[in-house]
């Protein structure tokens, strides 16, 4: 089983990527990015999140990891996405851009259990295939699902595929891929900008499993990403591994 999404953050919303546009794309999940660091909350995340609330899809919010001290990055998601927590899936995204800590898995696996401890939900991490070869990421494998990005070419992709390209070199040290965003040419009518196309291999119930962790967190008040803070800077302990082998029934190792 496998599930079509997409993945946005205010660049399309910059590009003219409207709710009322957005409302009429057709998808079952949505990714948006919600926070960068401790100093950047994105303005069109509660927007989009609203709207696909609204229409009963799937959600998932990301922050961007700038490498700087892990517990207050996490605190700065927690206080600014804290109504999203236990409802959305939530993922890091490890890219070199703004990262200081790009070199060091320490550092995610470090953001990622403090998030857990705080939280009891374990997110996926999100880096292109290179990135899973270029260092020893089995510390983080172990307890964390992997959100991948690897295209064949920049070619426009329309509309979803069901099987895309994979390299067949593997990824590093993990075992499957959750998420696969093969494009970031996609065209989903309306829109006609450029969009990440993503397939998530699970089911809408694993999604739910991987959203609600042990289902122990509770926000303290309301809150979503815009809706407080500074943005003018524009069940069971269920580990990875059960979870995995109960809900999510393809194991991705690449095809030509």
């Amino acid at each position: 089983m496998s599930l079509n999404g997409i993945d946005i953050s205010h660049h399309q919303g910059e590009a003219g990527m409207t709710v009322s546009i957005f409302e009429k794309m057709s998808f079952d999940f949505a990714i948006m990015k919600a926070t960068d660091g401790t100093r950047f909350v994105d303005a069109w995340c509660d927007k989009y999140y609203q709207s696909a609330k609204k229409r009963g899809k799937l959600l998932g919010v990301y922050h961007y990891a700038n490498g700087t001290n892990a517990e207050k990055e996490v605190d700065y998601f927690l206080t600014h996405c804290k109504n999203y927590v236990g409802e959305a899936l939530i993922a890091l995204d490890w890219e070199k851009a703004y990262n200081q800590s790009f070199d060091n898995p320490n550092w995610a696996k470090q953001w990622l259990d403090i998030f857990y401890e705080k939280t009891g939900i374990r997110p996926l991490i999100y880096m292109s295939d290179s990135v899973t070869e270029a260092h020893n990421w089995s510390d983080v494998a172990k307890n964390y699902g992997l959100w991948i990005a690897q295209y064949p070419d920049d070619s426009i992709v329309h509309g979803y595929h069901s099987n895309p390209w994979r390299d067949g070199d593997g990824q590093g040290a993990f075992a499957i891929t959750a998420i696969h965003q093969y494009t970031a040419s996609g065209r989903i009518s309306p829109w006609t900008g450029n969009l990440d196309l993503d397939i998530a291999y699970m089911s809408k119930e694993a999604w739910g499993k991987y959203a609600k962790g042990n289902g122990t967190y509770k926000p303290d008040s309301a809150g979503g990403a815009g809706s407080s803070g500074d943005n003018s800077t524009s069940g069971d302990n269920t580990s990875l591994d059960s979870l995995v082998g109960k809900e999510i029934t393809v194991k991705v190792t690449g095809v030509k």
